[in-house]
C-alpha cells in the first residue's frame, strides 16, 4: 500500500504527538506523518499552530492546511500568515482568511502520561488505552492557571475561588499558582470527578483539558464547548455553565453527592474511544485530508518550485490602539463580571 506523506510542521515541539499513534511511528490509515523542517518531498503540509521558521516546501496552497490551535481573543493569526494556506481548521471563524475554514476541535496534545523532564518514561498508545486501578486521593480535583488573559480565564479563576468556598477539602487545586504538577497523571489519577475549565466558552473549543480526564478514566465536569455532544456520549460527563457561576456551584455539589460517575463507566469507556479513536490529532487531521481530496478530485496536483515563507503574526497597530491598556483589562473583566454575571 502507497502511503500519502504528510509533512508536519511546528512552532511547538510535537516529539511527543506521535504516541498517539497505536505503534508510535505517524502512521494513521493511509497516511505517514513526518515531523520534517527544511525542504522535504510530501503530499501534504500540516501546520500545527505556526510552522517552524525554517520549514519550506514546494507544495501549492491547496496542499497546505493549518491547525490554528487558539481562538481569537488569546492569540492573533494575521491575514497574511493565514492565506498561505488553503485550509484552515479551527473553533472560530477570521473574515480575513479567503481559503476554506473547517470548524473543529482542533485535537490539542494529550497530556495525560508525559512528563517532559522524563519524556522517554510517557505512557504509549498501549498504556493509554488500558484500563488503570489506582489508589483513591480525593473526590474532585482541577487543574488550573492563573493566567488572567482572557474574560473566560478571569471567570474560571472567580469560579474556583466560589466553588472552593463551597467545597473545602473535597476539592484539590492543580497547576501554576496552586500546586504545580509534572504530569497531568499527578492532579487525574484516584480521583473521582475531575473539574475541566476551558480558557474559552466556544462550540467545538475542548481540549486536552477534557481529554486527560477521559484517558484516565476519571468522569470529567466540563465548563466550556457547549456542544461536547457533538463529540462523546453525554452520560459520560457532566456540563456547567461559569457565567452563572452560583448556579454552576450548585450543580456540581449535585453532582457529587448523587454520584453520576456510579452509573456512568460504560458511556465513560465509550467516550475513551471515541477520543482515541475518532478525536484523535491523526484521525481528524486524516479525514480533513480526505475530505479536500474528495472535493479537488484524483487529478495531479502542480507543484511550485518556490519555498513556502514564514510570516509572524504581528497584532497591527489599529488593533492595538483599539484595545484595553494592559494594566487596566483585569480591572475591566473583573468589572464586567460582577455587573452582568453574578447568578
Amino acid at each position: 500500500m502507497t502511503r500519502k506523506i504528510v509533512q508536519l510542521t511546528s512552532n511547538n515541539n510535537l516529539e511527543f504527538f506521535f504516541r498517539q499513534t497505536p505503534k508510535g511511528d505517524g502512521i494513521w490509515g493511509d497516511n505517514q506523518f513526518d515531523l520534517v523542517d527544511g525542504r522535504h518531498h510530501a503530499d501534504w503540509l500540516v501546520a500545527y499552530d505556526e510552522p517552524n521558521k525554517i520549514c519550506e516546501t514546494d507544495l501549492p496552497r491547496e496542499r497546505r492546511i493549518l491547525f490554528r490551535t487558539e481562538p481569537k481573543s488569546i492569540k492573533y493569526y494575521s491575514a497574511d500568515f493565514l492565506n498561505q494556506f488553503g485550509a484552515v481548521v479551527s473553533i472560530d471563524d477570521n473574515p480575513s482568511f479567503d481559503g476554506q475554514t473547517i470548524l473543529s476541535q482542533v485535537a490539542l496534545p494529550w497530556m495525560y502520561g508525559l512528563d517532559f523532564e522524563r519524556p522517554q518514561e510517557a505512557y504509549q498508545w498501549d498504556a493509554l488505552a488500558a484500563d488503570r486501578a489506582v489508589p483513591h486521593k480525593g473526590e474532585l480535583s482541577v487543574v488550573c492557571s492563573t493566567k488572567n488573559m482572557n474574560i473566560n480565564q478571569s471567570r474560571r479563576i472567580r469560579f474556583l475561588s466560589m466553588l472552593k468556598e463551597a467545597l473545602g477539602d473535597r476539592i484539590t487545586l492543580y497547576g501554576r499558582g496552586f500546586r504545580p504538577i509534572a504530569d497531568k497523571r499527578e492532579a487525574i489519577d484516584g480521583y473521582r470527578y475531575h473539574l475541566v475549565l476551558e480558557n474559552n466558552l466556544l462550540k467545538d473549543g475542548w481540549t486536552e483539558k477534557l481529554a486527560d480526564p477521559i484517558l484516565g478514566g476519571v468522569f470529567p465536569i466540563s465548563a466550556g464547548s457547549p456542544n461536547l455532544g457533538d463529540y462523546f456520549n453525554p452520560e459520560g460527563f457532566a456540563s456547567i455553565d461559569i457565567t452563572k457561576p452560583r448556579q454552576a456551584v450548585a450543580k456540581v455539589l449535585d453532582i457529587l453527592d448523587r454520584d453520576l460517575a456510579m452509573k456512568a463507566g460504560a458511556a465513560m469507556k465509550e467516550n475513551k474511544q471515541r477520543l482515541m479513536q475518532q478525536n484523535n490529532f491523526f484521525s481528524l487531521c486524516s479525514r480533513v485530508i480526505e475530505t479536500i481530496e474528495t472535493r479537488q478530485g484524483d487529478g495531479d496536483f502542480q507543484r511550485l518550485e518556490r519555498a513556502f515563507s514564514f510570516c509572524p503574526n504581528r497584532v497591527p497597530k489599529w488593533k492595538k490602539l483599539c484595545s484595553v491598556p494592559k494594566p487596566l483589562r483585569p480591572v475591566s473583566r473583573k468589572m464586567y463580571l460582577s455587573l452582568f454575571e453574578r447568578q
